[in-house]
């Protein structure tokens, strides 16, 4: 069953707040008005709308929405434009390397079907000033404590965190560690896929090797 906001019952049976969310969402809306928010209202919720909450088994932590209205529709690292963003070129070419993946959309709307949840640390892009980065960031940061706190109370789940940004936000209320289980909780962690940070870290990484290793039966298929 869908809710007014799109999004699946199983959500809100495990705890999610509407009602924070759409203060957030009247917060955004208003701001249009005087300037440029991405993504569209309609498409701010998309990784929830996509992956009911009992399906999600791989959790992939970002920072914020690409700056651009040719790529952004909701989910990290997913573009709307056949340009493909840099970041996701070394996403594609770590998935080739690792699984022989061919990917022929920037859309990764099949990932969140299969149980990846997509999902950044701010919703919503106003300008590239640190400032409104942080204003978005906090903005969004009760929703996001919701969904992760409900996430770990569930447990049963991969996360991967690329970089500085996603690695220092609490989850559930607590920081984890790298390679951490707890109550069915695997942590991930490895350097942004960036092309200024990719090759520190995310290209000699094993975490999809190691995620679908997790996963057996139910491996996530990567390819787009």
């Amino acid at each position: 069953m869908i809710n007014d906001l799109g999004i699946d019952k199983s959500w809100t049976d495990a705890g999610l707040n509407l009602d924070l969310i759409r203060k957030v969402l009247d917060v955004i809306k208003e701001k249009r008005k005087t300037a440029e928010i991405l993504p569209k209202q309609e498409d701010i919720l998309n990784a929830l709308k996509l992956c009911p909450f009992d399906k999600v088994k791989v959790l992939i932590i970002g920072q914020d929405p690409y700056p651009s209205a040719e790529h952004a529709h909701g989910l990290a690292f997913s573009s709307l434009s056949n340009n493909t963003p840099a970041s996701l070129k070394n996403i594609f070419k770590k998935l080739e390397q690792d699984f022989g993946c061919k990917h022929n959309t920037n859309l990764l709307t099949a990932w969140e079907k299969q149980g990846v949840l997509l999902l950044n640390t701010a919703l919503t892009f106003e300008g590239k000033d640190t400032k409104l980065l942080r204003e978005h960031t906090k903005l969004w940061a009760p929703v996001i404590e919701n969904i992760y706190t409900i996430l770990r109370k569930r447990g049963n789940l991969i996360i991967m965190r690329w970089g500085s940004h996603a690695q220092n936000v609490k989850f559930g209320g607590k920081i984890f560690n790298w390679g951490e289980e707890n109550i069915g909780i695997t942590v991930f962690d490895t350097t942004h896929p960036s092309p200024l940070s990719a090759h520190r870290g995310f290209m000699t990484s094993n975490q999809f090797i190691e995620c679908n290793r997790i996963l057996g039966n139910d491996a996530v298929n990567w390819g787009t």
